[in-house]
């Protein structure tokens, strides 16, 4: 579901015409932060100047539901972008573009945003450096082409695989592995591409592995078959891969 919060019905009717029946106008700002499971995307809409409760709302939302992407519609790209250095404003976009771009950037954003979101967190972490450098990569990866392996990992991030095994466990004390880590990221790329409209065959050629080893990793994480997983909302299996695998972590 994209949750859409505007000032004026003109404005709202405007993004509700240019994505389609997924979005949800919501008129009280407290709603946006409830039943947070089902949101893939928020849209705000505000024309100049932008209030000082909008910033305050974004802030609330980094808070409360830090995985999902934020985009702002506005007609004063200058003061709306000074945002980007203080709140988790994914893109920003013009009024007189959301017509041509918004439904592009509103796929764009909820393929990406919020493993890359997750990658910044784990570089501010007090994680190793090279236990950092490696985690930051997979998490980037997994929203193209993710790591397959503990080993293939460790090839690009020079570091013996034993000792990147032994640091992830450490600091997950002993909740997950990193192999389990990178299983799980597969499975997110593998749910994010079948969603998309790719049909397994599809997403198993993408990913270089077969339909029966997918099977598999997915029974392992998140514990579900192909069919299932299919049917599991994003945001659903983007909350329980933060909680299996990176909470532990930043514990």
């Amino acid at each position: 579901m994209i949750r859409v919060h505007a000032d004026s019905s003109r404005d709202r009717a405007l993004i509700v015409e240019a994505i389609g029946g997924t979005a949800h106008v919501v008129n009280g700002v407290g709603r946006f932060v409830r039943d947070d499971t089902r949101v893939d995307c928020v849209i705000l809409c505000s024309r100049h100047p932008i209030s000082s409760e909008k910033v305050e709302l974004v802030r609330e939302l980094q808070r409360s539901i830090p995985w999902v992407p934020v985009i702002v519609v506005t007609d004063d790209i200058p003061a709306a972008a000074r945002w980007l250095t203080e709140t988790a404003v994914s893109e920003i976009v013009r009024f007189e573009d959301v017509q041509a771009e918004l439904q592009s950037w509103v796929e764009a954003v909820r393929r990406t945003a919020a493993l890359h979101t997750l990658a910044e967190e784990i570089q501010q972490s007090t994680l190793t450096p090279a236990l950092r450098a490696a985690l930051t990569h997979s998490l980037r990866a997994a929203t193209d082409q993710p790591v397959r392996s503990v080993k293939e990992l460790a090839a690009v991030s020079r570091c013996a695989p034993v000792t990147l095994s032994r640091a992830f466990r450490r600091h997950a004390g002993g909740h997950v592995t990193l192999r389990q880590f990178l299983g799980a990221l597969v499975m997110l790329r593998a749910h994010q591409l079948r969603t998309s409209g790719h049909n397994w065959e599809t997403v198993c050629r993408r990913l270089g592995f077969s339909r029966q080893t997918l099977h598999d990793k997915s029974k392992q994480w998140p514990g579900r078959t192909l069919a299932q997983l299919a049917r599991t909302p994003r945001q659903e299996l983007l909350a329980q891969f933060t909680s299996d695998h990176v909470q532990p972590l930043l514990d």
